[in-house]
């Protein structure tokens, strides 16, 4: 078992590996990993991902990538296939990766949500350093009946409107608004600022690794002023499964019934497009969010956990 350098390896050599993460995260979480899978290959071939490979006698058999922008780190991925799968490989790959962003003394934060991660809490020590550890869900509910679930009335100073690229600057603000001090800003430090959520919301939206966005199924809610002050964003996983990408709402306007009607639509305009199911990820800790989804069908069928390494030089 050795490690080598992800640029060092020819990309086809990695096809079994992603297959095998393709089948898993179908399997696991009726997600179709393709796209992803085909940017991994597509940097791979052009030596642009920074990342190492497991190998055994000659055969890649994990492999982690992560990308460093400002004073951050993202492990973008982390597999071993099931065969070679243990705390011990897992931690090597995020240990190599670790050590090689603490290298660059501009990166204070690394971060990482990795869906297919075996180990979990005090298992997790790459190179002996313990991360901050945030347990998440991931939720799962069945788009049939979603029509006896009934539509409520918005208050006469919110109306709603399909997701515009216009909005984007102002929903950036909304998020880092709503956040502030909030769970899911420790997990992800976008949340903190207008330029940091921007970012978030173009990935959502561009990036194929969180689906095929759909405008159809994606809202903003504005005030009288027109002002944004509600979004719901979703996406399509596979071809018969959305995904909630995010649900956000201004604070003086939980409780009131938007929050759940946005959320009402994305789901019926994704079941309009033929999902039979829609998924979405939340913090264990967000009971409130929790229950707004349970009362959808929404439930937790895998539960993984966000990692934060944080003053490692300290």
């Amino acid at each position: 078992m050795r490690l080598t350098e992800l640029r060092a390896i020819p990309a086809f050599a990695l096809n079994r590996l992603l297959q095998e993460e393709k089948a898993r995260w179908l399997t696991l979480l009726h997600w179709d990993f393709t796209p992803s899978a085909d940017l991994v290959t597509r940097y791979v071939a052009m030596q642009a991902l920074d990342g190492f490979v497991l190998v055994d006698d000659g055969e890649p058999v994990g492999y982690v990538y992560w990308v460093m922008e400002d004073y951050k780190g993202l492990i973008g991925d982390l597999y071993v296939r099931d065969a070679w799968r243990s705390p011990a490989n897992e931690n090597m790959l995020m240990g190599a990766a670790l050590g090689e962003m603490r290298r660059h003394s501009w990166i204070r934060r690394i971060e990482a949500q990795l869906m297919q991660l075996s180990i979990r809490g005090g298992q997790v020590a790459p190179a002996g350093v313990h991360p901050r550890v945030y347990p998440r869900h991931f939720m799962l509910a069945p788009t049939e009946g979603l029509d006896a679930i009934r539509p409520v009335q918005l208050a006469p100073e919110v109306r709603l409107e399909n997701w515009n690229m216009r909005w984007l600057d102002a929903s950036a603000q909304l998020i880092s608004s709503v956040y502030q001090g909030h769970v899911d800003s420790a997990i992800n430090d976008q949340y903190n600022s207008g330029q940091g959520a921007r970012r978030f919301l173009q990935n959502i939206v561009q990036y194929p690794g969180c689906g095929h966005f759909s405008h159809a199924a994606s809202w903003v809610a504005l005030d009288r002023e027109g002002r944004v002050v509600g979004l719901s964003l979703a996406s399509k996983v596979a071809t018969d499964i959305g995904h909630i990408a995010q649900l956000c709402l201004a604070r003086d306007l939980q409780g009131g019934g938007a929050g759940y009607e946005m959320l009402r639509r994305s789901m019926q305009s994704l079941a309009y497009d033929g999902c039979g199911e829609v998924s979405l990820t939340v913090t264990a800790s967000n009971d409130r969010a929790i229950r707004l989804y349970e009362r959808f069908g929404f439930r937790a069928i895998y539960h993984f956990e966000a990692l934060v390494w944080e003053s490692l030089w300290s």
